[in-house]
C-alpha cells in the first residue's frame, strides 16, 4: 500500500478516533511537571511495538519481526503498525505533559530538532510557512499527557485506551537507505514556543528534553549495501555539595558571646538568656560526573527479518571539554541485537562553568555480513547539548539540642531544632559563614532559684550533623549561711544576756579587750570598751540605741559593733563556749555556723540596706547586690576577711580615732554608708563568699 492510500485510509478513521477521543477522560497535568526546572529530560526510557487483536488492538498479528511485541518491538512489516507504547511498568514515563514525533536518524540533533517545522521531523506532515506555522499534523495533536501510569490522548491519532498505546501514523517516509526511523518523546515542561509565530520551530523543546528510539520498517531500503549503524545517546549532569556546620553559645548579650555568667542575689531567682548560633560553610563540591546511557541500532537482517551480527572497534565517549568518559563493556565486539545499551560515566574537578555538551561515537571496520552484504568501515556519533546539572546536598540539614540543666526551668527552650541550608524565616538563614549576621539564631531563657553559696550550671548545645558543641557554665550565688546576728538581736533579752554571762570567760579573751583591740591603742571605735557582765552589755546597749538614720557614723558603728560581737561570740579562740551557764542559754545556741571573723567576703557586692531597728529585718533592693567597696574607694581590696573589715575600719583613716565623735572617711557620707551597709549585710546573713 502506499503513502497516498494509507493516508486516505486515515481520514476515515477520524471521526471514529474523534468519538473516542471526546469520550475519553483527559487527565490534568501532573503538579511534577508544572513545577519543571530549565532543562527537564524525559525520565526512564521510549518504546515503540505493536497494537493487534490478540492484545486487544485494531491491527493484524505478526507485523512485529524482531524484538518483543508484548513491550518493544524493533522491525516492523509496514509503518502504519508502529505504536507508541508505555513500556514496562519498571520503565513507564513519570506523569506530565509530553508530545511525539518520527524522525529521520540524526534527526535528533541540533537545536531545532525533533521540533515541527524541521527538515528531518517526518510527523508535520506538511510544510511550514514563513511565519513558522506548522500545518498538516501539528505537534499539539500529538500532545498526550499521562497520570498515575495512564495515558490521555484526545487528538486524531489511534489511541487504544486500555492499552495506553497511540499509534504513530500518519508520518513520510525516512530518507535513511536502511529503512531506519527514530521515535522522539519530548518533556513539555521547558517548551518556549507553544503559541506558533515566533522565531524558533514550536514547541519550543530543546533535543535534551527528550527520549528516542530507533525502529525499522522492512521494505523500505533502496541501497543493497549493509546499512550503517545509528547511534543515540542521553546524559544527566550530577554533583554533591557536602556542608560543614559549627555552633557558638553564649549568655545574655546576643551574638557576641561576650558575658559575666555569674549572678549574686540574696534570694528568689536568677534568669539567663541564652543565645545559640548555628552556622555552615558554603558548601565544598565532589563527585562532578556526567552519566547515561549510549544506545547502538543495528538495522541489517536477513530474508527472516532476523538481526545480522556486525563488528564494532569500540563505542567511545567524550564531553566539549576534551574529556573522555568511561564506556563499560565499550570496546571491540559483535553487535547480535537490534539494540545494544552502552553504559558511561565522565569525571569532572568542578562543575563547569556554561555549556558542556556530550558526544558519544561508535566505529566499525568495512565487513561482509552474512546475509551477503557489504558494510563500508564509518562510524556514526551523536552529541547530547547543553548537560544539565543536578546537585545533591550531603549534610545540608543538622538538628540542634541544648537541654535545660537540671535545677533550671524555661519555658521557651525551642530544642530539639532542625536547620537546613536555605531555610529561611526566624530563625533567618544570612547565608554561609559564622558571622553574626550569618546562619541561625535561638533565643531562649533559663531561670534558676537562688539558695546559699555559689552553684554552677552547665548546659551543652550540640549540632548533630558535625557533631560540634559550646558549653556554658552560670554562677547563681546566695549569700552564705554564716554564724551573723542582726543589731536587733543584741538589744534583745537572749543578746543582752549573752553579753552579761559570756562577755569574761575564764581563761579567755574578754569582749571588752577585743572591742578596745580594734585599731590602734586608745584609738579605736570601742577603744573606751571596759568591763564584763552588765556593764558590757549597757556599753553595747547604749550604742545601738543610739544608733539614727540621721546620723551616718553613728549608724555605722553601731553596725560594726554587731559585727563584732557576732565574731567574738562565733570564735572558740575567744569568747565562744557551748556550755550552758546557768539558765542562760549559750552563744552557740545562737551563732550556729562557726566562726565569723574568717570569712571571706566578697566586697564588690555590697546591699545598699537600712537595717530595723527593732526587729532587725533587711534585704537588697531587687534582692540583688548593686555597689562595688572596692572600686568605690571604701575598701582596700575585693576581698577580705571579716575580722579584717573589722580591722580596716578601725584603723586611722578611714576612722579619725574618737570614740565621743566617730568619723569615717573624713565625712565622706557615701563611703561611710558603703561601710555601713557592709556590716549590716554580714548581720543578716546576706553576705557573698569570695
Amino acid at each position: 500500500m502506499d503513502i497516498a492510500s494509507l493516508r486516505e485510509g486515515n481520514v476515515k478513521l477520524k471521526h471514529r478516533v474523534a468519538a473516542l477521543a471526546a469520550a475519553a477522560t483527559v487527565i490534568a497535568l501532573a503538579p511534577m511537571a508544572q513545577q519543571a526546572q530549565a532543562n527537564t529530560p524525559v525520565p526512564h526510557a521510549a518504546f515503540t511495538t505493536t497494537n493487534n487483536t490478540d492484545n486487544g488492538g485494531p491491527d493484524p498479528t505478526g507485523q512485529c519481526q524482531n524484538g518483543n511485541e508484548l513491550v518493544n518491538c524493533n522491525i516492523y512489516t509496514q509503518k502504519q503498525y508502529v505504536w507508541l507504547n508505555g513500556g514496562p511498568v519498571a520503565a513507564q514515563l513519570d506523569d506530565g505533559n509530553y508530545f511525539f514525533a518520527v524522525l529521520v536518524p540524526g534527526g535528533q540533533g541540533g537545536n531545532e530538532n525533533p521540533n515541527d517545522c524541521t527538515d528531518k521531523n517526518l510527523s508535520d506532515n506538511a510544510p511550514c510557512d514563513t511565519s513558522l506555522t506548522p500545518g498538516g499534523d501539528v505537534w499539539t495533536n500529538r500532545e498526550f499527557s499521562i497520570s498515575g501510569g495512564d495515558v490521555s490522548y484526545s487528538g486524531t491519532h489511534d489511541f487504544t485506551q486500555a492499552n495506553n498505546k497511540i499509534r504513530l501514523f500518519p508520518y513520510d517516509n525516512t530518507t535513511n537507505p536502511g529503512g531506519v526511523y527514530i521515535l522522539a518523546i519530548c518533556s513539555l515542561a521547558d517548551a518556549t514556543n507553544t503559541g506558533g509565530g515566533e522565531l524558533t520551530q514550536p514547541p519550543g523543546v530543546d533535543p535534551s528534553d527528550c527520549k528516542y528510539d530507533a525502529f525499522k520498517v522492512n521494505g523500505e531500503g533502496t541501497v543493497p549495501a549493509a546499512d550503517r549503524l545509528v547511534i543515540e545517546k542521553d546524559a544527566a549532569g550530577s554533583y554533591k555539595t557536602t556542608y560543614t556546620w559549627g555552633i557558638e553559645k553564649c549568655t545574655n548579650v546576643g551574638q557576641d558571646c561576650l558575658s559575666a555568667t555569674t549572678v549574686q542575689k540574696t534570694g528568689g531567682t536568677a534568669t539567663f538568656t541564652y543565645t545559640v548560633h548555628v552556622t555552615h560553610d558554603a558548601g565544598t563540591t565532589s563527585d562532578v560526573k556526567v552519566t547515561g546511557k549510549i544506545q547502538v541500532f543495528n538495522p541489517n537482517v536477513d530474508d527472516q527479518s532476523n538481526v545480522v551480527p556486525v563488528d564494532i572497534d569500540g563505542v567511545t565517549d567524550q564531553l566539549s571539554d576534551g574529556t573522555d568518559c568511561t564506556v563499560t563493556d565499550g570496546g571491540p565486539q559483535t553487535l547480535t541485537t537490534f539494540e545494544t545499551d552502552f553504559l558511561y560515566s565522565c569525571d569532572l574537578s568542578s562543575v563547569p562553568d556554561g555549556q558542556l555538551d556530550n558526544t558519544a561515537e561508535v566505529t566499525w571496520s568495512s565487513q561482509l555480513l552474512d546475509n551477503g552484504a557489504f558494510l563500508v568501515g564509518s562510524s556514526a556519533d551523536k552529541t547530547f547539548t547543553d548537560v544539565n546539572f543536578t546537585n545533591t546536598p550531603v549534610h545540608d540539614c543538622t538538628t540542634v539540642t541544648d537541654p535545660v540543666p537540671s535545677g533550671g526551668t524555661s519555658n521557651d527552650n525551642p530544642f530539639p531544632a532542625t536547620v537546613c541550608v536555605g531555610d529561611s524565616g526566624p530563625p533567618a538563614d544570612g547565608g554561609a559563614g559564622t558571622g553574626a549576621s550569618d546562619g541561625f539564631t535561638f533565643v531562649y531563657h533559663v531561670t534558676y532559684n537562688v539558695t546559699a553559696g555559689c552553684h554552677d550550671f552547665t548546659n551543652t548545645a550540640t549540632e548533630s550533623t558535625d557533631g560540634n558543641s559550646d558549653s556554658v557554665t552560670v554562677t547563681v550565688c546566695g549569700p552564705e549561711q554564716t554564724s551573723a546576728l542582726t543589731i536587733g538581736f543584741w538589744k534583745t533579752t537572749n543578746g543582752q544576756n549573752l553579753i552579761k554571762t559570756y562577755s569574761c570567760p575564764s581563761g579567755k579573751t574578754s569582749l571588752a579587750s577585743y572591742l578596745a583591740g580594734l585599731g590602734p591603742t586608745d584609738q579605736g571605735p570601742f577603744s573606751n570598751a571596759t568591763g564584763c557582765g552588765t556593764t558590757m552589755a549597757n556599753y553595747v546597749s547604749n550604742i545601738l540605741k543610739g544608733a539614727t538614720a540621721t546620723n551616718m557614723n553613728i549608724m555605722l558603728r553601731a553596725q560594726m559593733l554587731g559585727t563584732a560581737l557576732d565574731v567574738y561570740f562565733s570564735d572558740p579562740a575567744m569568747g565562744y563556749t557551748s556550755t550552758k551557764i546557768g539558765s542562760i542559754k549559750p552563744p552557740s545556741v545562737f551563732l550556729t555556723n562557726g566562726s565569723l571573723g574568717g570569712f571571706n567576703m566578697d566586697l564588690t557586692a555590697i546591699c545598699p540596706m537600712i537595717d530595723n531597728t527593732s526587729t532587725g529585718t533587711a534585704t537588697c533592693k531587687n534582692n540583688t547586690p548593686s555597689t562595688d567597696g572596692h572600686a568605690s574607694g571604701a575598701f582596700n581590696a575585693d576581698c577580705l576577711t571579716v575580722q579584717q573589715v573589722l580591722d580596716f575600719e578601725s584603723t586611722l583613716p578611714p576612722f579619725n580615732g574618737s570614740t565621743s565623735a566617730p568619723v569615717w572617711y573624713a565625712g565622706n557620707r557615701t563611703k561611710e554608708e558603703i561601710a555601713k551597709n557592709t556590716f549590716d549585710q554580714i548581720n543578716n546573713r546576706d553576705a557573698f563568699a569570695c
